[in-house]
């Protein structure tokens, strides 16, 4: 038995007329026969009975699913019972409610629901077709004999029908090579019958092709995850199999409703996918995304790794120690520079080791470089994604003897207009001295005690107390969108210290080379997105372990987008995110934690 839902499928009963076999099936026959030489075709007779469901078979009793019927001079049969009767093949389509009849010579498809049918792809009439009596399918015996070739003569006298039919062979049945390539059968359907403005359309695409072929292209006009004005909206669906050949195009209208449910900045904050770039309208940004409070949290400055940062000259026009600064126990090494000489030059950091009787061990702990690159937002990038990706790999060491000068680090060679970035974690277990040196390419260390040290350019450059900052955040029960900002000298202030050199007091604005952590106990449904408000901007963010672009390629400009760093259900027991700010990039940038309803 075949079911959609209550319908009860049911095949055809033939015409009540003397029906003769046509002379152009009997030679496709013989050349079907001709050609299948394995096996050859059955014939089947069969005794039908008007208003009932007892039939014979090759003289064998039959019991039919349901009576057969007379409806206006026309003999119907019962759907589920043509297998056995002609030999073709019924199926029932759940996903479609529908029933799918194969012929010799044509594919129907009979949507119940809708009372459409299409053969061979193109729409025919259902109702000349077939029926629906008590919730099931029967088809005309006038119909189905343009598709099936069989003779049946009716008895009035005994009010029945004998019918002869030749089966053809099970490896010849239904396909006919000489036949043309049946159209793919284009069709869709929504999940609700209304919508409201801005509430997300589900579409399911139920093409398919009924002679089996591959569904290559698929062709929308309308289609629209939302929309966000009332009225009826046309959406329509044309498809394409693997041998070219396309479908009708269908349509239906999606009707919404002048009811809100999301604007459309609300929809792309609840439904873009978490690492999307989001563009939108500078005024748009500012309406939501400007001035709104900053979440309550507890921002804690480690001092166990002082931050030694290399940035000025930024652009140096000759050659010479950059910065140099003393090292026993932890640091972080950051270096940022670009060659601004009509040479190539190489940039090393070198150790040294004041100890007259000392070896001191240098152990790396965490590592992120790129080699030199005329792209600056690309530099700082790749350094802080290889930066923050390095945590728990297994340290490097090198030792320095007494009196020793060795190459910490030894970049590539360095071209004019090219930039470099570096930062790294390292342990000291004696006293060294680290120093930033922009030399002649291939000079070995014996010329580097000629440098002089540079002149201070503005840029930052020191020594600076601490390195890490932790923020422990509360977003379990806010109510309203909030914020953290980064690198805004404010809120988030500026980590302080001194220049080795100048002996001066040092300040990092935008706080280069520090790493954030921020730690969200249970947090609850929300979507976090990153606003640059500062300029441009290009630089990673680690979000449980996982790597987001902000944005995933290109820049990004103040007030001219938002990438989506996270999105939580209210279920994840907590949510941590790790950055350090990229070299080439403008700040301050505001992490914003909107809040999202059980929409």
């Amino acid at each position: 038995m075949f079911f959609a839902k209550k319908w009860c499928i049911l095949w055809t009963v033939l015409s009540l007329s003397t029906v003769t076999l046509p002379a152009a099936s009997t030679a496709a026959w013989a050349a079907s026969e001709s050609a299948a030489v394995k096996s050859v075709p059955v014939s089947k007779s069969s005794l039908l009975y008007i208003g009932k469901d007892e039939a014979y078979l090759n003289g064998n009793p039959l019991k039919l699913e349901a009576p057969v019927l007379e409806v206006k001079g026309q003999a119907y049969l019962p759907a589920v019972s043509l297998p056995s009767l002609l030999g073709v093949s019924v199926q029932w389509q759940e996903l479609s409610q529908s029933v799918h009849l194969t012929t010799p010579s044509a594919f129907a498809e009979f949507q119940l629901a809708s009372k459409q049918l299409k053969v061979n792809g193109s729409s025919a009439s259902f109702d000349k077709a077939a029926t629906l009596i008590n919730d099931r399918l029967y088809i005309s015996m006038a119909w189905l004999e343009q598709y099936i070739s069989f003779k049946a003569t009716k008895n009035e006298e005994l009010k029945r029908i004998d019918l002869l039919y030749v089966q053809m062979p099970a490896d010849g049945a239904f396909h006919n090579d000489t036949m043309p390539n049946t159209k793919p059968i284009a069709q869709f359907s929504v999940n609700k019958d209304k919508y409201r403005l801005g509430e997300p359309i589900i579409y399911s695409d139920t093409s398919y092709d009924p002679d089996g072929d591959a569904i290559t292209s698929v062709n929308w006009t309308g289609k629209a995850e939302a929309i966000f004005e009332p009225g009826l909206f046309k959406v329509s669906l044309q498809v394409t199999d693997s041998k070219g050949t396309e479908s009708e195009t269908f349509s239906r209208n999606v009707e919404i409703v002048n009811e809100p449910y999301l604007d459309p900045f609300e929809y792309k904050v609840y439904h873009e996918p978490v690492g999307t770039f989001v563009k939108d309208e500078e005024a748009t940004l500012r309406k939501y995304l400007r001035d709104i409070p900053s979440l309550p949290n507890e921002a804690k400055l480690s001092k166990e790794r002082p931050l030694i940062v290399s940035d000025s000259p930024e652009t140096f026009t000759e050659k010479g120690f950059l910065y140099q600064e003393k090292v026993n126990g932890k640091a972080r090494l950051y270096a940022d520079h670009v060659n601004g000489m009509n040479e190539k030059v190489q940039f090393a950091i070198v150790v040294r080791n004041p100890n007259p009787d000392k070896t001191v061990k240098i152990t790396t702990t965490r590592s992120g470089e790129v080699y030199p690159s005329i792209y600056a937002n690309l530099i700082g990038n790749e350094a802080s994604i290889e930066f923050l990706q390095d945590e728990g790999n297994k340290p490097e060491t090198i030792t320095v003897g007494p009196y020793q000068t060795v190459y910490y680090k030894k970049m590539p060679e360095f071209f004019p207009g090219q930039g470099m970035n570096v930062i790294y974690d390292v342990e000291t277990d004696g006293e060294v001295y680290f120093s930033f040196v922009a030399m002649d390419a291939g000079a070995d260390l014996s010329s580097i005690g000629m440098f002089e040290r540079l002149d201070y350019t503005g840029n930052v450059r020191g020594t600076f107390s601490g390195s890490d900052v932790t923020w422990n955040v509360d977003a379990k029960s806010f109510t309203k969108p909030s914020s953290l900002a980064i690198g805004d000298g404010t809120s988030d202030p500026f980590v302080t210290g001194d220049d080795f050199f100048r002996k001066h007091d040092s300040l990092n604005l935008g706080n280069y080379g520090v790493v954030y952590k921020i730690h969200i106990e249970n947090p609850r449904k929300m979507s976090v997105l990153l606003l640059p408000r500062g300029g441009v901007f290009k630089g990673p963010f680690e979000v449980n372990g996982r790597i987001i672009q902000t944005p995933p390629s290109g820049v990004m400009m103040d007030y001219q987008g938002y990438t989506i760093l996270a999105r939580t259900d209210g279920t994840e027991p907590s949510l941590d995110i790790e950055f350090t700010p990229a070299a080439g990039s403008a700040f301050p940038v505001d992490v914003i934690f909107y809040p999202l309803d059980d929409k």
